[in-house]
């Protein structure tokens, strides 16, 4: 933990240091901390503190039509208790983005990630680098309509046939009424592609797979300063076998190939979130999130062994939260926002490991410099 935030003071000061030097540099840093009933995310229900924080720093120009960018971004998880699961990740990013006619713009990037965990997890560490290409259709008002398209490489330093090429193409329109409504359409497409064939339960030739993800959403205020958004999303998936890792434990970061495989199911999501701006700046939010999932792959017991129905795996996930933050100016002009937050999850499942329950109560602040 004392490590983590010396990590954290040493880039704040970095990061502050460039704006006595010039107003093209931007900053942004945030902290959390939370109590988690559940930190772990299965059926131990194993309590701990989380600390999330990120930094990042950013040098902009600006010219007539174009805009260009370099940024630095460090984020860090840090467990009291299991401290087997620190890790930091480092992002370098560059992006030029050009103006077009009727407000358009396209925009273009690399990235690159490198992802750095305890000696005990370094299965989990990787290399990442990604290209991107998207732009802002110019079209009259109010229709707006985006579209883009994303390579991504990531490389395993432990695990090489984890190895895979991403490719991403995704397509959004925005549609606004003259009530407020505003109604929200993407369709992405994604394909993964394992350098080294993946053998699972039923195929040992599968080389990639592929998901097809609509999102439908839609806001509305429905009285003075209390507004409502709700969604719906489905994925679908196509091409191989999903990639299936049995045998490890989840943990609290999700957005690896190990733990939470986007590809490996199929799913039906809803939400709705309510929204009330309050007097001096403090904002309520309360929202509810579902999720019915379902893998390709047999549900297990606690031993690793198929059930007897050797029925595939599902999950039905269910989250309550509610959220109150207030945004403030300090006195040199630095815009921050305060927040604490209570979630309630449960995943009832018919693979005995991912059947559980657990709450968080989360206290954090963002800043921008």
């Amino acid at each position: 933990m004392q490590r983590f935030i010396t990590i954290l003071r040493g880039l704040a000061l970095i990061a502050l240091f460039p704006l006595t030097a010039s107003a093209e540099w931007q900053s942004a840093a945030s902290l959390s901390s939370s109590v988690e009933s559940n930190a772990l995310r299965n059926y131990t229900s194993y309590s701990d503190i989380v600390t999330e924080g990120s930094l990042s720093v950013a040098h902009q120009w600006n010219w007539p039509s174009w805009k260009g960018s370099l940024s630095y971004t460090l984020n860090a998880v840090s467990f009291a208790d299991f401290a087997e699961y620190n890790y930091h990740l480092h992002t370098f990013g560059a992006t030029a983005e050009h103006q077009l006619v009727h407000d358009g713009w396209v925009r273009g990037g690399v990235q690159a990630k490198m992802r750095i965990d305890r000696e005990i997890y370094n299965l989990l560490d990787y290399s990442e680098f990604e290209a991107f290409l998207e732009a802002k259709m110019p079209h009259e008002k109010p229709l707006t309509v985006f579209a883009g398209y994303t390579l991504r490489k990531r490389h395993y330093i432990m695990l090489d046939e984890l190895d895979n090429w991403e490719h991403l193409v995704y397509g959004r329109l925005n549609l606004p009424f003259s009530d407020g409504t505003t109604v929200n359409l993407l369709s992405e497409v994604a394909y993964k592609n394992y350098v080294m064939p993946i053998a699972s339960s039923s195929s040992s030739n599968g080389a990639g797979v592929g998901q097809w993800v609509t999102t439908a959403r839609l806001s509305r205020p429905i009285a003075e300063r209390l507004g409502l958004m709700v969604y719906v999303r489905s994925r679908i998936n196509f091409g191989d076998d999903e990639l299936f890792v049995s045998g490890l434990s989840t943990n609290h970061v999700s957005e690896n190939d190990l733990y939470d495989d986007r590809y490996s199911y199929e799913s039906r999501e809803y939400g709705a979130m309510l929204s009330r701006q309050l007097p001096h700046a403090v904002t309520l939010r309360a929202g509810y999130d579902y999720a019915d999932k379902r893998f390709g792959q047999p549900a297990l017991d606690l031993a690793g062994n198929a059930l007897p129905d050797a029925n595939a795996r599902t999950d039905k996930e269910s989250r309550w939260w509610f959220k109150v933050e207030k945004r403030f100016t300090s006195a040199g002009n630095i815009p921050f926002n305060l927040y604490a937050k209570y979630q309630w999850m449960q995943n009832d499942s018919n693979d005995e490991y991912y059947q559980y329950r657990g709450s968080a109560v989360i206290a954090g602040v963002d800043v921008e410099f």
